[in-house]
């Protein structure tokens, strides 16, 4: 097979899932721009074609372009059968501010960012360590091996890569290998630059639709710029997929803050699930999207915080439930968790230490500049709609903290090999949290939140 037919077969992969995603959200995806929807298409399809290929590999030990392609058709049925018109019609924020200019600017801005990341994806076969040793691996056995769950989980020849970590990206692959005909990875990397992309339409189309179409231009512009995420490095490992997978979860939290109906849980139960199949911290990220989630809604009048947060959490746990049936215990070889226990916890003290040390004396003064331009930017804009989530952000970094604290290999390897490339994924998320604020004197209002969620501004500015 020739690179050009395996780019195009891939191409036709991708439009394919994007195809069986589209058919899911129409579902819940009222209210929705096009972009969004573009989006939520990509995720919801990486999610149905794992499940259809897990299933043809546990049912009948093999999974096909012919099997996959009829899987997904069945997928397309189902949802043609239970359509039902959308109940959410929220109409999009008007911002008559807005300079036609500077939005199509910024989507150029964007857009190049994006192309060049493509060439990098495509120029080479994926070479990351972790893609080889962790991604890839899994992927090329779930896609060639005969004894599936033996070699994936049980193998103690393989104890090194993980049989611990989410199967979303494994899976997609091994389904994308399945839809080309063969292992290719240059054209198998092309899911790299998709996931980019839905994740900047994700940016601009929600921001377009609850600030301005320029703040989604502005979000998605420098979300495409940062290199260090969207660079040939992360290509074939967890990190862009799941830097998608914390821009949907905030989008559909912020939704369901304004408003909880059907659609809107729906999606975030969609984008839950979607967050912790992909890596271990997408589960932590759900977690305290919940906990902000009770704190936001416990004492509101006309609204109750537990529909919301069991469209997180039940993903979650059913997720790692099947999970846990699957693969069996597993021992964490990252962490020593008997640094818990009371004799070690002498211990504690020094590691913790270590990692603020590194943390606030190296790693913040590297970034003292962005880190200025961003206190800076706070200080002279207003609160915008996604400052509720600023505490998710803030935990997640705690939580990373305590992970290097409970690091096996120390605390200073845990950084240095880790921090940098955690803190990345988030990034686009929070570009979103940045421009959903609204500049001093802009004059943008925003409609129909509940009294209860956002209490009201007498100077009609969007808190």
């Amino acid at each position: 097979m020739t690179m050009a037919v395996a780019l195009l077969r891939m191409w036709l992969a991708l439009a394919a899932t994007g195809a069986v995603g589209w058919s899911m959200l129409r579902l819940f995806g009222g209210g929705l721009t096009r972009m969004e929807r573009t989006a939520w298409s990509l995720a919801l399809g990486l999610l149905a074609q794992s499940a259809v290929f897990a299933a043809w590999r546990l049912a009948a030990g093999g999974a096909g372009a012919g099997r996959i392609l009829f899987g997904d058709a069945l997928v397309v049925a189902a949802s043609l059968v239970l359509r039902r018109p959308w109940a959410d019609r929220s109409a999009r924020r008007r911002n008559p501010e807005d300079l036609r200019a500077a939005v199509v600017v910024l989507a150029v801005v964007a857009a190049t960012a994006w192309a060049l990341f493509l060439v990098q994806a495509v120029a080479e076969p994926m070479w990351a360590t972790d893609h080889l040793a962790i991604w890839g691996l899994k992927g090329r056995l779930a896609f060639l091996a005969p004894a599936l769950r033996q070699r994936l989980f049980l193998d103690p020849a393989l104890a090194w890569s993980h049989p611990e970590y989410p199967l979303l990206v494994p899976l997609s692959l091994a389904a994308f290998a399945g839809l080309v005909g063969a292992w290719n990875d240059q054209a198998l990397a092309l899911l790299w630059p998709a996931c980019e992309l839905a994740t900047l339409l994700a940016l601009a189309g929600f921001l377009a639709r609850r600030v301005a179409r320029s703040a989604g231009a502005g979000a998605a512009a420098l979300a495409a710029l940062c290199f260090p995420l969207y660079g040939a490095l992360n290509v074939g490992t967890a990190e862009v997929p799941l830097a998608l997978a914390f821009v949907l979860v905030c989008c559909a939290l912020l939704d369901v803050l304004e408003s909880d109906s059907s659609e809107r849980l729906a999606r975030l139960a969609a984008a839950s699930l979607f967050c912790v199949s992909v890596k271990q911290e997408g589960s932590a990220f759900v977690l305290f999207a919940a906990a902000v989630l009770y704190v936001r809604l416990r004492r509101a009048p006309d609204r109750s915080w537990r529909a919301g947060a069991g469209a997180l959490l039940v993903p979650l746990a059913v997720h790692w439930g099947l999970l846990r049936l699957v693969t069996g215990p597993q021992a964490r070889r990252d962490f020593d968790f008997a640094l818990l226990l009371p004799h070690r916890w002498p211990a504690l003290p020094a590691r913790a230490a270590t990692v603020i040390s590194r943390l606030v004396g190296t790693e913040a003064v590297a970034a003292l500049v962005p880190l200025l331009a961003i206190a800076g930017y706070l200080l002279v804009t207003r609160r915008g709609i996604g400052d509720s989530l600023w505490p998710v952000f803030a935990a997640q970094l705690g939580c990373y903290a305590l992970a290097f604290t409970l690091s096996a290999f120390g605390p200073n390897f845990a950084i240095d090999s880790a921090f940098r490339r955690l803190v990345l994924t988030l990034f686009p998320s929070f570009t979103l949290l940045l421009l959903a604020r609204v500049p001093l004197g802009s004059g943008v209002t925003h409609t129909g939140r509940p009294p209860s969620v956002v209490p009201p501004n007498p100077e009609g500015m969007a808190l």
